[in-house]
């Protein structure tokens, strides 16, 4: 009789993981790539500047690039994961500064508020502390898996 290979371990723990970092990646990295180049109907670089002037904050030119390329790289390195912590605390930074520019708006996103940066604050902190599990790239380059076994 053959004996077959076992099927490959698929732990719970490293799939919601995974799905995390498919989620909080992916969404930070095309709004990043929105500002660097104007992807995805994104303002790009000048419209970016705009914008945080319209926040009453100061965009010289090295600002808004510095920040649309945190954005992306940080999105990028939680989808592969890789330097996940480090990553996914970047992109907390930027949500929660988000979050705190929107604080006079109320709560609600629907209303401009600062609900939904907060929680994808809350979903990359959660990242950040958990790392990026077995099917990432920490693991398999620095086999670093975060909080699972």
């Amino acid at each position: 009789m053959p004996t077959y290979p076992a099927p490959p371990d698929f732990p719970p723990a490293d799939i919601g993981l995974l799905l995390l970092r498919l989620a909080a990646g992916g969404f930070l990295l095309p709004h990043g790539l929105g500002k660097l180049f104007g992807w995805f109907s994104g303002p790009g670089l000048s419209g970016f500047a705009q914008e945080l002037r319209g926040f009453g904050l100061p965009a010289p030119p090295p600002v808004p690039l510095m920040l649309a390329a945190a954005q992306t790289l940080a999105g990028l390195c939680v989808v592969l994961g890789l330097f996940t912590a480090a990553a996914a605390v970047l992109g907390a930074g930027f949500l929660a500064f988000t979050a705190a520019l929107n604080r006079g708006r109320g709560w609600f996103w629907m209303h401009g508020g600062m609900e939904y940066p907060l929680l994808w604050t809350a979903t990359l902190l959660a990242l950040a502390l958990l790392g990026g599990g077995h099917w990432s790239f920490d693991a398999l380059l620095f086999h670093h898996t975060g909080a699972t076994p």
